[in-house]
């Protein structure tokens, strides 16, 4: 069982390593560094534009050049949501959380650094998971349906109460907001239209992008006008930056125990068909803030936040290939793309491809093993130019920063009305922060809302039929302990911080 894979696994080792072989992975992870520094445009629009032109090569420079731009692309979203509050995808809001206020107290360069650190050893993780995997990949995605899905959605949720500082009714209004949101669109269960307002837009429901770009990008803008705040950082000159390119490196490695949970939590949810790298960070995120000392911490500046989410949405690229290899689902938006791209050229995931183009597979895990390293080692290198923009005045900075979170809303879909959405997010994003209002409940309900729903009409009715026995199902009380788990933790943990406020007041 193990010896087939092995060799195979070195085979492909040398096939991306050998020259001119190297080039194309080298080529892909500049192509997608270039697409995802610009907001709204990513590896899958890459991919895309790229399948017309691949028809014609042969499968092994189609598994180069694809490995990079699956997972090369990450990164540089996290760059634009760390530096302008402006997540470059969807599934980088949660690095912005902490990222972005460590850049306004000067320590972009940590914020960056630790991003690019995060990045590369959260993805080999998934690899190695993947490639550890491998022997058993066709039964692995089998333990996970609708009821696990369901429960796995619920446990993300508990991390709002985790979350909420200050006042817990706004919080707890904030991710009821976001829950009646992710209801806009069609009902899972009857194909029906509901709160629609009788928009053919929101027939598919709220994007995710521009609603995360509006609550934190174009809020962010409106404030930084409003504020007379003379840059992003609070430094006037870069010298006076404090932070550096060591300490953001050897941040995962200090919170080592965080990195690996997070990277697991990344892992599995990648495995998880549908289910998506933004999914994987919020919870990431708020799993890093539950056992923490000093979670009031978290979304002021804290050091700890960004490897959660980096290293959760790094290591699902591993994750999300165990699906699509093993039986053929897509496990994201990414590998629905290679997937195409493999079925185009007439190669079929599955039995077949693990027995008779195993070596080709890792062809491909190599590739996104080394592309992720030289997207994180070319991300080191632009930390001190990139950081500089943070100095800049803001009167230059906010139109540009309009413009780009415009831009990257647009060219997403080139839909105008993903424009417009993320202005009325903006708006409403400002409001709640000039009111103490906070944003991440409703970022959070909105994201796991709509699997939520999706899942629990999928239990229902398999329950209903006979199917599957709810109770029975090892992994989910597994998640039903977890969930209760989290919420015991946070019960007694804020109980202890009234009491010591207590003693302090006396």
């Amino acid at each position: 069982m193990f010896e087939p894979v092995f060799r195979a696994a070195w085979e492909g080792w040398g096939i991306v390593f050998s020259w001119p072989n190297l080039l194309y992975p080298v080529v892909g992870t500049v192509l997608a560094m270039t697409f995802s520094a610009v907001p709204g445009l990513s590896g899958v629009t890459l991919m895309a534009l790229a399948i017309p032109f691949t028809l014609t090569w042969d499968p092994v420079p189609l598994m180069l050049i694809f490995g990079p731009f699956i997972g090369g692309a990450t990164f540089m979203g996290s760059v634009t949501a760390i530096l302008f509050n402006i997540p470059g995808r969807s599934s980088c809001a949660a690095v912005l959380l902490d990222g972005h206020p460590l850049a306004q107290q000067g320590k972009a360069k940590t914020a960056i650094a630790c991003s690019a650190s995060s990045s590369a050893l959260g993805s080999t993780f998934g690899i190695l998971v993947l490639v550890a995997l491998m022997p058993f990949l066709r039964e692995s995605t089998l333990f996970f349906g609708p009821s696990e899905i369901l429960m796995l959605t619920v446990w993300g949720l508990t991390t709002i109460a985790v979350l909420v500082r200050g006042s817990v009714l706004k919080g707890l209004a904030a991710a009821g907001l976001g829950l009646l949101l992710s209801f806009v669109g069609q009902d899972p269960r009857t194909a029906e239209s509901r709160y629609i307002l009788g928009s053919l837009y929101l027939r598919d429901g709220l994007d995710l992008l521009p609603v995360s770009v509006g609550l934190f990008a174009v809020a962010g803008v409106i404030e930084l006008a409003a504020g007379g705040r003379r840059m992003i950082s609070e430094k006037s000159r870069f010298e006076q930056l404090p932070g550096g390119v060591r300490e953001g490196v050897l941040a995962p490695w200090r919170h080592f125990s965080l990195f690996v949970r997070s990277s697991v939590i990344g892992t599995l949810v990648g495995i998880i068909p549908g289910v998506g790298g933004t999914v994987a960070s919020f919870i990431a995120y708020g799993h890093a803030v539950q056992p923490a000392k000093a979670p009031e911490n978290f979304g002021k500046g804290d050091i700890r936040g960004p490897p959660a989410p980096e290293a959760a949405v790094d290591a699902k690229d591993g994750g999300a290939l165990v699906p699509t290899l093993g039986l053929g689902i897509p496990g994201s938006s990414g590998t629905a793309m290679l997937l195409l791209a493999l079925i185009l050229h007439g190669i079929t995931p599955g039995r077949a491809m693990l027995t008779n183009n195993l070596t080709l597979v890792f062809v491909l895990i190599w590739s996104l093993f080394l592309s992720n390293w030289l997207t994180s080692i070319f991300g080191l290198a632009s930390v001190s130019p990139l950081s500089r923009l943070t100095v800049l005045p803001i009167a230059f900075v906010a139109p540009i920063i309009l413009v780009l979170a415009t831009e990257g809303v647009y060219l997403a879909k080139t839909q105008i009305e993903d424009v417009a959405l993320a202005y009325v997010f903006g708006v409403l994003g400002y409001l709640m922060k000039a009111h103490g209002w906070p944003r991440i409940p409703l970022i959070i309900a909105l994201v796991l809302g709509r699997a939520f729903e999706r899942n629990l009409q999928l239990t229902l009715q398999l329950h209903r039929l006979g199917r599957i026995y709810f109770w029975s199902r090892p992994l989910v009380l597994s998640l039903i302990i977890l969930s209760l788990t989290t919420l015991a933790f946070h019960y007694f943990q804020d109980r202890k911080a009234r009491k010591v406020q207590g003693v302090l007041e006396l």
